[in-house]
Parts: structure tokens; C-alpha cells; sequence
């Protein structure tokens, strides 16, 4: 990528529950990112009433101030069922995946009724049929920039998208790797001995590689929506994790290792845990932070304080409109 200027495409999965984290994310771009690195913002829509939703949102696009220009709100439809982006839907992938929200107790919250989680992976992967930029960053709506950056932070020199490697040490880590590893007919000899990316939020990636993971997962299932609305229990990231280890187990030249920069707030962790991590909240490397709504009410008065502070003195938000963005979120997810 030497001499040739590299911007980012940024996709965010937004879902009914969270919608009003997306104002935080906002407002931290508008804050921190460079608009002549971005090539697009585009908000994909995981509901299963798109309209509803897409009304909702509307009113948090100015919170993007000068970046407003090149965000674009897309529904599901948009990156799963245009032309060219599947290669064949069966009489099961239309009655129970794009038909699923006409049928009675069987429809779900996500894209066309379907699982939200599952389909927030499913439009993950179709993003980058969209994305204006080779490089794309794929967000959730509760991860919020804490400082500038530019594109070497994501992305190497040669292309390569940087990003923690870690072992394959948890059971879940452990089964989304072996599913996705069987999903794509790749065989490796000791996963243990492995490691892959990270497989949170944000995730750099280069578009052209999740095209070719696509364009496999059409050919041998129809498409990936058909895909993950079977048995099958892959993940979007192992699987591009499972497309690289055929021919790289070191996942050359698609990834390389880096430091996390990203601080998460989940919450199953203990509130001394999180209370560390928010302890961290002023290092100057630190890049994201993953604000999960339920694991922020769990924190003392004290520490929600200093992570209100941390936010209202990087310029993100003041404290009564972070406050109020964890409100309605609660209120939502209930």
C-alpha cells in the first residue's frame, strides 16, 4: 500500500435493542476520524422491521457532524439478496430464511425474522459487497473510538489487516473454528497448536478476502444466509480465519499479529474486572472501547463516573448524554 493514499470503509451492524449506542459510536467519528481516510460509513439494518428502525436512526446522523456525507443506511435485502450475491435459494431458504417473519411464533427480531445473532454475523460478511474501500473495518454499535488514528493502526504496509492473534484455548473459540474449519472442508492437523485473529469488534479486513470467503460459501451452500441458518455453527470470523489456514497456517497475507488496542466491557465479567479495565481507560494506546450496556450498570457509582469523565474529556459526549444513551438501551434490551 506504499504510495498509494489507503482510505477505510466502515461497517456497523445495527440492531433494534442497541440503536441508541450508535449515537456514542457517532459522535466519537465525528470527533476523531479523518474524513479524507473515509470512504464510507455504512449502517446495515438486522431487524425484522427495517422501516421502524431506519426511522430511529435517522435522527442520530447528524451526531456523524462532517462524516454525515458518507454514511449510508442499507437493509439486509441490500448485501443478501441482490443480484449475483447468492448462487441459488432453495424452497427452504425462502419459506423459513427470507419468509420467516410471516410466520407466526417462529419469527425472530433479526434481518426478515430470522436470529439476530446469527444474521449479525451473516450481514458482517455480506458488508463487504458494499464496503467503497479494499480496506474495511467491521463495527459493532457498542464500539466507540477513544483517540485518532489512521489506517497503518489497521493495516499493514503490505495489505496485511492488523490485529490480536490469540490461542485456541476457550471450548466456544475452540468450536467456532472447528465448525467453520469443517464448513469450508479445510482440514489442519492440531488446532490446538493454532492461533487465529481476534474475533471481536472492531475487525479490520481486507474486502477482497470475505468476497472469496462468499463466493466459496455460495458455491457449496446457496448462500451464506443458507449457510448459517443451518446446523452448521460457524462463525464469521473463523471462517475467515479457516479460508487463510488452508493455505497459510500463519494466515498470511490476509492477517498480522498486533497489540490489542481495544478495551471491552462484557458483562460476564465480575464488577473488580471491570473496574480494572475502566482503571486502564487512560492509556494513550488504547484505540476503542467496547461499551456494553448491561456490564456499564453494573459498575460502581465511582467508576462509572470515571468512565463518564474519560468520555466527556476526550470531547465524545458529556456525561448527561451518555447517560441518557445507556438509559434508553436499557430500556430497550429491558
Amino acid at each position: 500500500m506504499k504510495g498509494n493514499p489507503t482510505v477505510l470503509s466502515f461497517a456497523t451492524i445495527v440492531y433494534s435493542k442497541d440503536y441508541p449506542l450508535l449515537e456514542l459510536q457517532a459522535r466519537s467519528f465525528a470527533r476523531f476520524a479523518d474524513p479524507a481516510k473515509v470512504a464510507s460509513i455504512h449502517l446495515v439494518l438486522n431487524d425484522v422491521d427495517e422501516t421502524a428502525l431506519r426511522a430511529r436512526i435517522e435522527p442520530i446522523l447528524a451526531a456523524y457532524g462532517p462524516l454525515q456525507s458518507r454514511v449510508r443506511v442499507v437493509g439486509g435485502d441490500d448485501i443478501l439478496l441482490g443480484p449475483g450475491q447468492y448462487a441459488r435459494r432453495s424452497l427452504g431458504d425462502r419459506l423459513l430464511s427470507e419468509g420467516r417473519h410471516r410466520i407466526p411464533f417462529v419469527r425472530k427480531g433479526g434481518w426478515r425474522g430470522n436470529n439476530g445473532y446469527r444474521t449479525q454475523q451473516v450481514l458482517k460478511l455480506g458488508a463487504a459487497r458494499i464496503a467503497e474501500a479494499e480496506q474495511m473495518v467491521i463495527l459493532d454499535t457498542k464500539n466507540l473510538f477513544l483517540r485518532s488514528f489512521n489506517e497503518a493502526e489497521f493495516f499493514a504496509d503490505g495489505g496485511a489487516a492488523r490485529l490480536p492473534f490469540i490461542s485456541v484455548n476457550s471450548d466456544f473459540h475452540r468450536n467456532w473454528l472447528q465448525q467453520s474449519l469443517d464448513a469450508l472442508q479445510v482440514t489442519v492437523s492440531d488446532i490446538e497448536a493454532l492461533k487465529t485473529t481476534t474475533f471481536s469488534t472492531p475487525f479490520p479486513v481486507r474486502r477482497s478476502l470475505v468476497l472469496e470467503v462468499l463466493d466459496e460459501i455460495n458455491e457449496r451452500y446457496g448462500s451464506v444466509q443458507s449457510l448459517f441458518g443451518s446446523r452448521r455453527r460457524p462463525s464469521e470470523f473463523m471462517l475467515l480465519n479457516a479460508y487463510c489456514l488452508r493455505s497459510d497456517l500463519t494466515l498470511r497475507p490476509w492477517f498480522e499479529d498486533a497489540p490489542s488496542t481495544a478495551l471491552g466491557l462484557w458483562p460476564t465479567y465480575s464488577q473488580q474486572k471491570l473496574e480494572d479495565l475502566i482503571a486502564r481507560i487512560d492509556e494513550p494506546e488504547l484505540l476503542s472501547l467496547g461499551l456494553h450496556n448491561r456490564a456499564v450498570s453494573m459498575l460502581t457509582p465511582e467508576t462509572q463516573d470515571r468512565l463518564f469523565d474519560a468520555l466527556a474529556r476526550r470531547g465524545i459526549s458529556d456525561r448527561e448524554t451518555t447517560q441518557s444513551v445507556l438509559n434508553a438501551t436499557a430500556s430497550l434490551a429491558g
